[in-house]
């Protein structure tokens, strides 16, 4: 499970979408559904998943200054994301190239959460400055557009607007995660951490896409490149295996300032 909310339909490959005959378009739904269902299982009640969610609900406090904002969800998945933020009083909006994922975000309805079918580095049909902020979990790692993604993600923002975005800096393995936790954290949380490793490896075997694992100054600069400026930057969930990436639209492209290497 490698992409938005942490994971979902990265798995799907970037060609899923794309499928033409109904062997394919039959297949892309059937992984779409089961990783679905399998994701929320996994993830519902994950402690270091539900911390990286607090993370960002207080980052998104800090921004508003405790008050609500319109946020939006780039690749949503299924929508754990959208309905965490929607229950800290949040306007949010879900967008996700997979419309199987869709669907399924939109039959557990919650205040202030909707959901739509877009791939946000085509292009979305929101007006310049809709949003308040944006989030967007590790979509970077399987879209093969990273740039116009983010470059689309600050025309929505209002001037000022921030970003919360996470990327994965190495694979997730198995082994070498288990063994750095248990390392780190002692066996108890390696064990738990077994929960989203095991699937995780499971569904990354059948993918057909090509992640991407930016280093940090890689991911820096993409960022930087869209016009973000980088307010934190700090390693995050199961042993660091990701990146969050803390910025704000800038006044001008190119201006990055880097916070917490």
């Amino acid at each position: 499970m490698s992409r938005g909310d942490v994971g979902t339909s990265a798995v799907l490959a970037w060609n899923g979408s794309t499928a033409r005959g109904p062997i394919e378009r039959g297949l892309e739904r059937a992984i779409a559904l089961a990783c679905g269902a399998t994701y929320d299982a996994v993830v519902r009640g994950f402690a270091p998943y539900e911390a990286l969610l607090d993370d960002i609900v207080d980052l998104l406090a800090r921004a508003g200054q405790g008050r609500p904002m319109r946020v939006l969800d780039v690749a949503c998945g299924t929508g754990t994301v959208v309905r965490r933020l929607a229950q800290a009083g949040h306007l949010v909006t879900g967008l996700d190239v997979i419309s199987h994922l869709v669907d399924r975000a939109r039959r557990e309805p919650t205040d202030g959460a909707q959901f739509a079918h877009a791939d946000v580095a085509e292009g979305t049909s929101f007006p310049d400055g809709n949003f308040d902020a944006c989030v967007s979990l590790h979509t970077l790692n399987w879209h093969p557009r990273p740039v116009a993604l983010l470059a689309e993600c600050r025309r929505l923002l209002r001037p000022g607007g921030h970003a919360v975005i996470l990327s994965y800096t190495r694979p997730a393995a198995l082994c070498a995660t288990f063994a750095t936790l248990r390392a780190e954290e002692g066996l108890g949380a390696a064990t738990a951490a077994l929960r989203w490793l095991v699937p995780t490896a499971v569904f990354e075997a059948c993918r057909h896409y090509e992640s991407r694992y930016p280093d940090v100054s890689t991911l820096h600069h993409e960022v930087g490149a869209a016009g973000f400026e980088i307010l934190e930057s700090r390693p995050v969930f199961l042993a660091g295996v990701s990146r969050l990436v803390w910025a704000r639209q800038a006044s001008s492209p190119n201006h990055s300032r880097r916070n917490g290497s």
